[in-house]
């Protein structure tokens, strides 16, 4: 049974604080993707540009502190315990976001499109993909978000 989708565009319009970030495999199990903890935050401005960034909690510092003094070992931490990307985005048809990317720490998502599908209940919006394939499984994220009010 799937839904009835709304339009749903200007209501994302704003700044939104990571709840919780997991997926769903194929036998049902879902499972934290950057484990418990995670911390992240999505913006939407009226211009029709967006910005995400997700990261695990707890992460390591570099021993040394300069930006790129990291060891490999270090840096291939870090890389794989944050995910941040921006560009434009629209609403194509009631509840699906396109997020357009013009920049990302994952190289390949660059001029790529993100289909995210979107429903917000109360001061929570919910995104979720279409099952990917994932190391010879097929997986569904589920993003959740909680609105930020004006301090």
């Amino acid at each position: 049974l799937i839904p009835m989708l709304e339009v749903i565009g200007p209501r994302i319009i704003g700044t939104w604080k990571l709840v919780s970030w997991t997926y769903t495999d194929e036998l049902g199990n879902t499972v934290p993707y950057l484990g418990e903890g995670a911390q992240g935050i999505l913006m939407y401005d009226q211009q029709g540009y967006m910005n995400a960034q997700l990261m695990r909690a707890g992460r390591a510092p570099f021993a040394k502190p300069g930006f790129a003094d990291g060891t490999a070992e270090e840096t291939w931490l870090a890389f794989n315990s944050y995910l941040a990307y921006y560009g434009r985005y629209y609403e194509s048809q009631p509840g699906e976001i396109i997020h357009e990317v013009e920049g990302s720490l994952f190289p390949n998502w660059v001029g790529h499109r993100e289909v995210r599908y979107a429903t917000v209940i109360g001061d929570q919006l919910t995104l979720h993909t279409l099952p990917i394939a994932v190391q010879e499984r097929k997986i569904v994220f589920y993003i959740t978000w909680q609105r930020v009010k004006p301090s």
